[in-house]
């Protein structure tokens, strides 16, 4: 479900079939989700005519049950480089409830993540989400407004692109002047509806969000992974992502939001085989990485403990 949007003026990874990968902040804009052949040769790649089609489901035993889950994969164009070179970026969408595992007589108790309409995300227990109440840290209330859902692994991640992809206008923006977070008007709003069905391979809800807006773009921050086996794959920033209209600080050269994104997801990581940057896009090479930086009430069926 979504409301108003507007027309617009952990990271993911996963192999593709193209060896050239991309480093730093692009502009990009969606041109398939979950392609098959004829889409990936109509964007220039060299398939055989007899070439299975990409598969983006997994099934899997849990429980004794057997579930799916699947990689989306929304193939982009870049923008702002010579050629609009085409990549890819995936999102890890799996059935199950997200929850915390507290170590065994920590006296932490068991919590289940939750997001609201507007694509904020608390930990709440089963006692605050079975009364329908806000969660209540140490600090204050949890940033999340009722009513809200359960989340699933790879959702958080996914209504944030989709919530800047299609421009929506968000519930606060930071007023420079007052220092401080404060309230738009009229603020839009964006739940997948049929998670379920995406986890079984139907992405038609995000073709229709996608559809609404095509020619809208968003700048996203691209990276390389490096496994120990010293392979190299297309990554790209899952944590954040930036409105089209951002500049360049002249003085640094970087985008000043890609910077603060990175700079967040390595403060709690003393290693990483990701490397990004907030300088705008280029061609990754070898070199490159040398000088890089281092209806949202669950229902009794949804609930996990049922």
């Amino acid at each position: 479900m979504i409301e108003n949007a507007q027309a617009s003026k952990q990271p993911g990874t996963g192999e593709f079939l193209d060896s050239k990968k991309y480093i730093g902040v692009a502009s990009v804009n969606v041109v398939a989700i979950n392609p098959n052949n004829d889409k990936l040769r109509e964007w220039g790649w060299q398939i055989p005519q007899d070439a299975d089609d990409p598969v983006y489901i997994k099934t899997f035993e849990k429980d004794g049950k057997q579930q799916q889950m699947t990689r989306v994969r929304f193939l982009v164009q870049i923008q702002d480089l010579e050629g609009k070179p085409v990549t890819y970026m995936d999102f890890i969408c799996k059935p199950e409830f997200s929850q915390n595992n507290p170590e065994p007589g920590s006296g932490k108790p068991k919590k289940w993540k939750i997001i609201d309409a507007y694509g904020r995300t608390a930990w709440a227990t089963k006692e605050e989400i079975e009364a329908k109440k806000i969660p209540q840290y140490q600090n204050g209330p949890a940033n999340i407004s009722t009513p809200y859902k359960i989340a699933h692994p790879g959702e958080e991640e996914l209504v944030s692109f989709l919530y800047k992809y299609l421009n929506i206008t968000p519930l606060q923006v930071f007023d420079r002047q007052k220092n401080n977070w404060v309230n738009t008007t009229n603020p839009g709003r964006l739940t997948i509806d049929n998670w379920k069905d995406i986890c079984a391979g139907n992405i038609k809800e995000l073709a229709d969000y996608v559809s609404l807006f095509p020619q809208n773009c968003v700048k996203v921050v691209f990276g390389v992974q490096t496994t120990d086996d010293n392979k190299t794959y297309q990554s790209f920033l899952n944590t954040g992502y930036i409105g089209n209209g951002s500049r360049v600080n002249a003085a640094t050269g970087e985008y000043d939001s890609a910077r603060k994104l990175i700079d967040k997801y390595y403060a709690n990581r003393s290693e990483s085989q990701y490397s990004f940057s907030a300088t705008p896009v280029k061609e990754w090479t070898v070199t490159a990485t040398q000088v890089e930086d281092n209806s949202l009430e669950p229902q009794p069926d949804d609930l996990p403990w049922a």
